[in-house]
């Protein structure tokens, strides 16, 4: 029997697979190869951090719990491995190994706040944004001299960058950020704002060096 190859764009391609195959077989082909994929994935990850992923299955951009759902003609699958987890107990040991060691009470004042609550870097609780910060007056001193917060937000994000957002900054361990404003005439109305003019400063004051890590 003669074989005949034709070229063919992705949709052709599908629109032939549709013609051939019934809607249910179909959804059985499409979900296989969908799970297959995620094993193979899941694999993966396993041997490299010694353990399975925490997974997010989003089946046509909603977050789903299994692929019964799923279109087997137009749907849209994605497995998404949560390395929060990782990711928050490596900075947190590079903190640690990075930092000055005469006393230890600098190593010792790292502290992972999860949603601004304070939380275990080695059993972090699901979280929309993590913050490491240090609890020592003369954080900022070390950090100028050393720089142990910025180098490991580098290393951290080159290591996690395609499944978190590792950031670096200063912010308060005590008080929210407070806006200032721009523009003389600004200015000069917020001289009429003692309350809000002293807690900016103190804000300002109160700011030591952190890690941010929110997922990508």
């Amino acid at each position: 029997m003669p074989v005949t190859h034709t070229g063919g764009t992705p949709a052709d391609i599908r629109a032939a697979v549709a013609l051939a195959l019934s809607p249910e077989r179909r959804r059985f082909v499409v979900t296989a190869a969908a799970r297959e994929a995620q094993a193979r994935a899941e694999a993966a990850y396993q041997q490299e951090f010694g353990r399975v992923p925490e997974t997010a299955v989003t089946v046509d951009g909603r977050a789903a719990t299994g692929l019964t759902g799923l279109d087997p003609d137009q749907g849209e699958v994605a497995f998404r491995f949560a390395r929060a987890s990782e990711a928050l107990a490596w900075i947190h040991a590079q903190l640690v190994a990075q930092s000055p060691k005469l006393t230890g009470a600098y190593a010792a004042a790292h502290i992972l706040l999860a949603d601004d609550q304070p939380a275990d870097p080695a059993n972090p609780p699901p979280a929309a944004r993590y913050i490491f910060l240090n609890t020592r007056p003369y954080a900022r001193k070390v950090e100028r001299w050393d720089g142990v917060y910025q180098a490991v937000a580098v290393l951290a994000d080159r290591r996690f960058g395609n499944s978190v957002h590792v950031g670096f900054g200063y912010e308060s361990p005590t008080l929210d950020y407070i806006a200032g404003e721009t523009g003389r005439s600004a200015r000069a109305r917020l001289r009429g704002q003692p309350t809000r003019v002293a807690g900016m400063r103190l804000e300002r004051a109160t700011r030591v060096p952190a890690i941010t890590v929110v997922l990508a």
